[in-house]
């Protein structure tokens, strides 16, 4: 449980990290109702769940007050004039995110939680560009919600890149400017209805209306806040009420800014305290474990297959290259060796020609020697989740295709797993758990999707079809990274190989929405850990891992990472030529 002096801790840690991070030392930082720009964050939870949102919320309050400004270009039409809004707060977080590290990641996190709760019918304007701008001017790695709308914005947003995303990144540090770029970009997306109006001479204008709209928000704002003060205690205390067991104080935080390392230290601390919730499974009963071809039909398989060759074709010259380089090391293991001039074995006909020559001399023998290559099988386990949407999951699939007919040249078997889940945000798991009555801390909340692509004992020319599937859109969800490792690892402990290497490739972190938000929110990244940790130490699986654009190596202990889908190729036999030269 979290104490009452653990809350204020948590508070006291937010609002100096506000402080420093806006350079505002008289910044007041209120806990209650959420207003980021009047520099209010919801309160800590109890059972613990939203620290990293408060941790992401505060460093967002901090750079609206350092960067923030309401100097915006304006249209007469309101849905225009709303994108800019939202995307001036984008301004503000990639100023900050080029600034602070740490911020930068918090700010990655909430904004990926954000996509992932997107509903398919919502507009997508400004989450489109906020997500093209964060990618390419911060080279964040970020998943896309399962929308047809946002992929086809999205694809404008790349045949204008040339023209605009310069001009943006050079007018970050201007809201006025950062705008009008923003609405010549939303014109030609042909999101803008109306004409724009002329620049240059309204320049002005703008301006001083902004000023007046300003103002008189100010004043009403004040005024509605004297009005509405006693309901908001109203609400206030209502919303203690419903959570009396939180013993929730209201009030300010003022927090010294000389203590923010101490705070945020302490802020830590908590943080991994929490986490240490035991891991269960709220119910199994919605799980599956899936042969690739029962998702799809016939004719669809072998066109996704199609389309995985095609996508391969300008790889190939590439792709022959590093095969061969694997399969020749593997051959040379697996060459038969002999020991000569042995008094008993197998006879030896190289040296027949001495016994013509001369009668009296013995025959020479040779024995066979045992070659030391084991038999092997490597299992290869893809995140199957939407964050490795696009290249990413294209590049995974032709690797995937690489590695396992390389193998199979060599007599090696190999087996390729996804994992994803079946639904987004819960699916069954989560209807039966609101059913029966929002037990706290359920533990993991959503239906499984574990896919067998190819089983070790298939023939690969069977198997290789299945592994267009990687493709299919709307396969691929959440990912729940621990379980799905020791899914992988139970099939392997069954196998007869004498040697098992278990390949793991992801993009990042274990994230799925239902989970985190009803348990601690370091909970699936807990669990994950200590699933690795067992299989590194208390198995005989070896087991390495391939970051796409994210340091895996905080979690592997043998792992590489990558920041560009082309070198998973290379990455993936560099980790199994190693393997194999030892």
């Amino acid at each position: 449980m979290l104490e009452k002096s653990d809350k204020q801790t948590i508070k006291d840690a937010l609002a100096a990290s506000a402080k420093a991070i806006s350079e505002d030392t008289e910044l007041n930082v209120n806990f209650g109702i959420e207003n980021l720009r009047q520099s209010s964050l919801p309160e800590p939870l109890q059972p613990v769940k939203n620290f990293n949102d408060l941790r992401a919320k505060s460093d967002q309050l901090a750079l609206i007050n350092k960067y923030s400004s309401d100097n915006l270009f304006t249209h007469r039409d309101a849905k225009v004039n709303e994108i800019i809004k939202n995307l001036d707060l984008t301004r503000v977080e990639l100023l900050g995110s080029k600034k602070f590290l740490g911020v930068s990641k918090n700010l990655e996190f909430l904004f990926q939680k954000n996509i992932n709760s997107l509903d398919a019918n919502e507009d997508s304007s400004s989450v489109a560009i906020s997500h093209w701008l964060r990618s390419e001017l911060l080279g964040q790695e970020l998943g896309r919600p399962d929308s047809k709308k946002f992929e086809d914005l999205y694809e404008k947003l790349i045949s204008f890149q040339e023209k605009y995303l310069g001009q943006l990144e050079e007018s970050l540090e201007s809201s006025l400017d950062f705008s009008k770029v923003i609405f010549s970009l939303l014109k030609d997306l042909e999101i803008s209805v109306d004409e724009q109006q002329p620049e240059e001479e309204n320049d002005e204008k703008n301006e001083e209306e902004n000023e007046d709209e300003s103002s008189e928000e100010e004043n009403q704002e004040e005024e509605e806040e004297t009005d509405s003060e006693d309901g908001q205690s109203d609400e206030q205390d209502t919303s203690i009420e419903e959570e009396e067991e939180m013993d929730i104080e209201e009030g300010e935080v003022d927090a010294d800014e000389d203590s923010w390392i101490e705070n945020r230290s302490k802020l830590e601390e908590l943080l991994k305290k929490v986490g240490e919730q035991e891991y269960k499974v709220y119910t199994k009963d919605f799980d599956e474990e899936v042969k690739a071809e029962e998702l799809c039909d016939s004719e669809e398989l072998a066109r996704l297959r199609g389309r995985l060759d095609q996508l391969m074709e300008s790889s190939k010259n590439a792709i022959a290259k590093l095969a061969n380089r694997l399969q020749r090391l593997l051959l040379a293991q697996q060459n038969r060796s002999w020991e000569f001039d042995k008094e008993e074995g197998q006879l030896d006909p190289s040296k027949l020609h001495k016994i013509i020559v001369d009668p009296l001399t013995p025959l020479s023998f040779k024995i066979e020697k045992d070659s030391e290559f084991k038999d092997t099988l490597v299992s290869i386990l893809v995140d199957s989740s939407g964050s490795m949407r696009g290249r990413s999951m294209t590049t995974a699939a032709i690797c995937a295709d690489i590695i396992g007919s390389t193998l199979d040249r060599c007599n090696i078997k190999t087996e390729i797993l996804g994992f994803t889940t079946k639904h987004w945000k819960g699916g069954d798991s989560r209807k039966l758990w609101l059913e029966q009555g929002k037990i706290p801390n359920p533990g993991r909340l959503n239906d499984l999707r574990h896919i067998i692509f190819k089983p070790a004992d298939q023939a690969w020319r069977r198997g290789r079809k299945n592994l267009g599937l990687m493709l299919r859109e709307g396969l691929l969800k959440e990912n729940v990274d621990g379980e799905a490792l020791m899914w992988a690892q139970n099939r392997l402990n069954k196998r007869p190989e004498q040697r098992k290497i278990l390949m793991v490739i992801s993009d990042g972190a274990p994230v799925d929405d239902s989970t985190l938000s009803t348990n601690s929110t370091n909970y699936l990244d807990t669990h994950l850990r200590d699933v690795i940790k067992k299989v590194e130490t208390a198995s005989e699986t070896e087991l390495i891992a391939i970051g796409i654009g994210h340091d895996v190596t905080r979690y592997y202990k043998k792992a590489v990472t990558i920041h560009r889908a082309e070198e998973l190729g290379g990455a993936m036999l560099d980790q199994l030529t190693s393997l194999f030269e030892t």
